[in-house]
C-alpha cells in the first residue's frame, strides 16, 4: 500500500552529485583555457581571497601579476606533433580531398588541436558544413557534455555542446546542439527542450533522415575525439596537467606578492611613540600627504623595511624549473637563444621532448585516420547537393609527420646539403627546396636551380673577374680577427 521513496531519493541525490561534478569539470576546463589565453587575473584573485585575510587581500587586489604564464609556454613547447607540416596522401588521386585540405587549412587547424589537447586533455573535432564548404569545428570540454557508451565508457553515445553568440551584444540566447549514435540531431534551448529536429532515424515530421553512416550502415556522429592520454574507464581526463595548472596559479600569486613587497619596500615606514597618541580617522598615508598626529612626549621616525627580494626571486625560479623539468624541458632552453647553440646541441637538449613526440605519433596517426574517414562520410553524403566530387570509398589514407629541423650555421648547412646532394641522398630540386621552401613542387624547384646555374654560367663567361669580386666581398664581411688570421696564415705559407 505504501511505497518507499528512499530508492528514488538516493538516485536523485546521486544524479545531482554527478551533475555538480560535471559542472566542476567544465569550470576547471574553462579555467585552463582562460590561463592559456592569458586571461586569468580573476583566478589569481580568487586564490588570493582564499590565502589572505580581507585586509591583506584588498591590499594585493590591484597588484595581480600574470606576466609569467608558464602554462601557456609549456603547452606550446610540448606540442611537437605538428612542429613540421604533416604530409597527408591517398593511394588514389582525389582532387576533392586536396581541395578539402586547402579549405580547412588543415595544418593550422591540427596545430591548434595539438595545443588545445595538451592544455585541456581532450578536444572534439566536428566535421561541419557551412557556406558550401567543409569546416573542422573545435569543441572544448568546457562547453560540452557526453553520454558514455555503457559497454565502453571511453566512447561517447551522445554529444551535447553549447552554442552562444558571445560577441553579439543583442543576443542572450543559450542553445545546445545534440547528436547521438541512434540517428538524432537536434537544437535545444537553455533548458534542454527541443527547438528543432534536424535529423531523426526515419526522417519523421519536419526532420530529415539521418545521413551519416559507416560501412556497416550504423549511424555515426560526424566528430572525432583527440585524447591526450588513452582513456581506460572514463571519457574525460581531468587530472593530466593539473600540476602545471596549479603551479601557474601559484606562480601568479607569488609574483603578485613580490610586486606588493616591492611597492612597500620602496618607501620608508613611519613609527610613532607618544603618550595618548591620537591619529585622525581616514588619514591618507602616502609620500605627498602631511601626517597629522597629536600626543604628549611624541617621537616620530622612519624604518627601512627589509625584504629579501633576491631570495624570493630564487624561490620563484626554482618553482619554474621544477615544473618544466616534469615536462622534459631544460631550464637552459628558456634562456638560451638559437645563436648560442648548434643544431645538434639543441636536438640533444630537446631529446626528452622528441621522445614524447615519438610516443604520441601513433595516437595522432589513428586520430588523423579517423578524421579522414568522418570527412569522407560527410563529403560523400552532401556531394550531390553541392556538386562536389566524391572521395573514393576504397581510398587508403596515410599521414607522415615531418621531421623537426634544428637551425644550423648557414655555412655549415649549405656544406652539409651539398654533400648529401653529391652522395645521391637528395636530388637537385630537394637541395633547392632546403633554401627556398616556398616552392613545394620538386620539379619546379629543380627547374629553378638549373635556370639560376645557367644564368650564373653566362654571367661568369661575360665577367671573368666575377669570382674574384665575390671572394673580395665575402672576405670583407669576415670579422677583423678572422681576416687578420687568414692573412697571417697566407704569409706563413708563402714564407721561405
Amino acid at each position: 500500500m505504501f511505497k518507499s521513496i528512499v530508492p528514488q531519493t538516493v538516485v536523485n541525490s546521486l544524479l545531482a552529485a554527478k551533475w555538480r561534478a560535471e559542472k566542476d569539470r567544465q569550470e576547471e576546463a574553462d579555467n585552463r583555457l582562460c590561463i592559456y589565453s592569458d586571461d586569468y587575473e580573476a583566478i589569481i584573485r580568487d586564490t588570493l581571497k582564499e590565502l589572505f585575510c580581507k585586509e591583506n587581500y584588498e591590499n594585493l587586489y590591484y597588484h595581480v601579476n600574470q606576466s609569467q604564464n608558464i602554462f601557456k609556454r609549456v603547452v606550446n613547447q610540448i606540442s611537437m606533433i605538428y612542429k613540421a607540416d604533416a604530409q597527408r596522401a591517398l593511394d588514389v588521386e582525389s582532387d576533392r580531398y586536396e581541395a578539402i585540405k586547402e579549405e580547412t587549412d588543415i595544418d593550422t587547424r591540427m596545430r591548434k588541436v595539438n595545443r588545445l589537447t595538451n592544455a585541456v586533455n581532450e578536444v572534439i573535432i566536428l566535421v561541419a558544413i557551412r557556406d558550401g564548404e567543409i569546416y573542422y569545428d573545435l569543441i572544448t570540454p568546457n562547453i560540452c557534455t557526453v553520454i558514455q557508451d555503457p559497454d565502453d565508457p571511453s566512447k561517447m553515445d551522445a554529444l551535447i555542446y553549447r552554442i552562444t553568440s558571445v560577441n553579439t551584444p543583442t543576443s542572450a540566447d543559450l542553445r545546445y546542439a545534440y547528436w547521438d549514435i541512434n540517428g538524432n540531431h537536434a537544437i535545444l534551448d537553455g533548458s534542454f527542450r527541443t527547438i528543432s529536429e534536424i535529423y531523426t532515424p526515419d526522417g519523421s515530421g519536419a526532420s530529415l533522415p539521418y545521413p551519416y553512416r559507416d560501412e556497416s550502415g550504423a549511424f555515426v556522429i560526424p566528430a572525432v575525439v583527440s585524447h591526450r592520454q588513452h582513456p581506460e574507464d572514463s571519457f574525460w581526463d581531468q587530472d593530466s596537467g593539473r600540476d602545471l595548472y596549479n603551479a601557474t596559479i601559484g606562480l601568479g600569486w607569488k609574483l603578485t606578492l613580490k610586486d606588493y613587497y616591492f611597492k612597500t619596500a620602496s618607501f620608508k615606514q613611519i613609527y610613532v611613540i607618544a603618550d595618548d597618541l591620537n591619529v585622525p580617522n581616514k588619514q591618507r598615508l602616502d609620500v605627498l600627504t602631511m601626517l597629522h598626529l597629536r600626543g604628549d612626549n611624541s617621537e616620530i621616525g622612519t624604518l627601512d623595511l627589509q625584504i629579501a627580494m633576491d631570495q624570493l626571486d630564487k624561490s620563484i625560479a626554482a618553482d619554474i624549473n621544477m615544473i618544466i623539468n616534469n615536462y622534459g624541458i631544460s631550464a637552459d632552453s628558456w634562456t638560451l637563444s638559437i645563436a648560442e647553440m648548434s643544431g645538434r646541441a639543441l636536438k640533444i637538449r630537446n631529446m626528452a621532448l622528441l621522445e614524447q613526440r615519438q610516443e604520441q605519433t601513433p595516437t595522432y596517426r589513428r586520430f588523423e585516420t579517423e578524421l579522414f574517414e568522418k570527412t569522407r562520410i560527410v563529403n560523400n553524403v552532401h556531394a550531390g547537393f553541392f556538386g562536389w566530387e566524391q572521395i573514393p570509398e576504397k581510398a587508403t589514407f596515410t599521414v607522415d609527420f615531418g621531421e623537426i629541423e634544428f637551425p644550423e650555421d648557414p655555412v655549415y648547412e649549405i656544406d652539409l646539403e651539398a654533400k648529401r646532394l653529391k652522395s645521391g641522398i637528395i636530388g637537385l630540386g630537394q637541395f633547392y627546396q632546403r633554401f627556398n621552401p616556398d616552392i613545394i613542387d620538386v620539379d619546379e624547384a629543380e627547374a629553378a636551380i638549373l635556370e639560376n646555374l645557367n644564368k650564373l654560367k653566362t654571367t661568369r663567361e661575360a665577367n671573368p673577374s666575377l669570382d674574384e669580386a665575390l671572394d673580395f666581398i665575402m672576405s670583407a664581411k669576415k670579422k677583423p680577427g678572422e681576416a687578420a688570421g687568414a692573412q697571417g696564415q697566407g704569409q706563413g705559407e708563402g714564407a721561405p
